[in-house]
């Protein structure tokens, strides 16, 4: 997922030309001891996790209401 500059820059506290370079990959180079790198990794980390925690939610529903008795075969079991 990415996400959209504005937000980057609104939660990292930078502008937009800097979000941008941070989502390019170019601001490592640019600047490669910057406290920016860790704290736009550590952002995008937090936003992955959320993403993959809702959708094992929404996996855990689909199972709940299931009516197989075994999960052998089960797509949904495999994703989860």
């Amino acid at each position: 997922m990415e996400l959209p500059l504005a937000d980057i820059a609104a939660v990292l506290g930078c502008s937009k030309a800097v979000a941008s370079r941070l989502r390019a990959g170019k601001y490592e180079l640019e600047r490669p001891s910057s406290e920016l790198i860790e704290r736009h990794q550590a952002l995008l980390a937090l936003v992955q996790r959320t993403a993959q925690a809702q959708r094992l939610q929404s996996l855990g529903a689909l199972c709940f209401d299931c009516p197989r008795d075994d999960c052998a075969g089960c797509r949904v079991a495999e994703l989860g």
